[in-house]
């Protein structure tokens, strides 16, 4: 790789470099996009420096570019850069860039009428690359997280976004509600029984799922709480009940025809998405791809149409 990819979050940061050996040098910090904007001082060199610092702990060449995609181009970044507007064509063509220090070009978001994303962008690009001509005619990329993201793309292009909050939801209800006390075992939620094992958790899972059908959300999450105070069931189960409740109310949103849907996460929300997805009947739509290496291969589908004379000034 000719250039750092860097991928900044609101709460991570990561660099990747491949080096003529072909080996791939990850760094990974906590200077996050929240927590360099809430430092005091002047945030541009908050940023600067925390790229610096990554990048000396990377190894890479003195004067490599980086290409930075996510939270550093948003209101809380190193500088908050407008979207491209959807349809957003998944050859790169569309990318808003700009170079904001020497060697580091921000890749911005994309943004619809009514939804907007930054990074996932370029994780739907790295699809694309990785998919090459066995990318769908249309499908509906799911980029699971704090976030969730389901992309629609059609010819080519993304031209649909729809954001829930399931991961936020997960950890605000179960730590800051009411239902924090049936499941969290400090709380005084059961701590313990023969329903806290992997078995009984799956199945928890799967009661979400389901209760996730049939009754509406507010109504649905209340049931943690009956499942404690009614049911004595423990905190663990509970939390995969919670979990499977979000995660298939989330999934039950998607358009109820044939299109593929294929899930791009890491194993753990792999596993609880693919789960999820069989209980709400999309198991024969559905296909799984790792998310770990998206942003890079997107951020090298840039470099590649930049290749001619580099990324724009």
């Amino acid at each position: 790789m000719s250039f750092v990819a860097c991928d900044w979050g609101t709460s991570r940061l990561r660099l990747r470099w491949r080096g003529p050996d072909g080996v791939s040098r990850e760094v990974a910090c906590d200077d996050g996009a929240a927590r360099l904007a809430a430092l005091p001082g002047d945030r541009a060199e908050a940023f600067a420096g925390a790229l610096r610092r990554a990048r000396d702990r990377l190894g890479a060449p003195e004067g490599l570019p980086v290409v930075v995609s996510g939270m550093a181009g948003s209101s809380i970044g190193w500088r908050e850069l407008p979207y491209a507007p959807l349809p957003f064509a998944l050859d790169g063509s569309g990318v808003i860039v700009e170079r904001i220090a020497p060697g580091v070009h921000l890749v911005s978001g994309v943004r619809g009428a009514s939804d907007m994303m930054r990074g996932e962008e370029t994780q739907a690009l790295g699809w694309a690359e990785q998919a090459g001509d066995a990318l769908p005619s249309v499908a509906t990329l799911v980029l699971p997280g704090t976030h969730s993201k389901h992309l629609r793309v059609e010819s080519g292009a993304v031209t649909a976004i729809a954001t829930f909050l399931t991961g936020e939801l997960f950890e605000v209800l179960g730590r800051h509600s009411v239902l924090r006390h049936s499941t969290d075992p400090g709380t005084g939620a059961a701590a313990g029984c023969a329903d806290d094992s992997g078995d009984g958790m799956a199945g928890a899972f799967d009661e979400g799922v389901a209760a996730s059908g049939r009754m509406a959300l507010g109504a649905a999450l209340f049931q943690v709480r009956v499942r404690q105070v009614l049911h004595g069931r423990p905190a663990a189960a509970n939390r995969a009940f919670l979990s499977g409740l979000l995660i298939g109310a989330e999934l039950r949103a998607l358009p109820g025809d044939d299109t593929p849907i294929v899930l791009a996460a890491g194993s753990g929300l792999k596993d609880s998405y693919t789960r999820a997805a069989a209980g709400c009947g999309l198991g024969s739509r559905w296909s799984a791809i790792e998310v770990d290496d998206l942003c890079e291969a997107g951020q090298q589908r840039l470099w590649r149409r930049w290749s001619g004379g580099g990324p724009p000034a």
